[in-house]
């Protein structure tokens, strides 16, 4: 019995927006946990913004370099109908 990657042709690993998307919403979620564990003072305020500011450029540059930027698209040309011979 084929698998369901099979029956459906999906890529085995997840798109670049599936990882984007999980950025988006992991750093904020963490931020507002922190900021809600941690005493309130104002270097407390000064690491979480330095934290968050450092998670989010790291987490965009592992981004901007994975596979799926450098690889380049697939050819696959099509023949136009005007042109089949039938």
């Amino acid at each position: 019995m084929p698998s369901v990657r099979e029956t459906y042709d999906l890529p085995k690993r997840p798109p670049l927006a599936f990882k984007q998307f999980a950025l988006m919403a992991a750093f904020p979620l963490a931020a507002l946990v922190l900021w809600l564990l941690l005493p309130d003072s104002p270097i407390t305020v000064a690491l979480l913004a330095i934290a968050v500011l450092v998670a989010v450029f790291v987490g965009v540059g592992m981004i901007l370099r994975t596979r799926g930027l450098d690889k380049e698209p697939g050819r696959d040309p099509v023949t136009p109908p005007s042109v089949e011979n039938d």
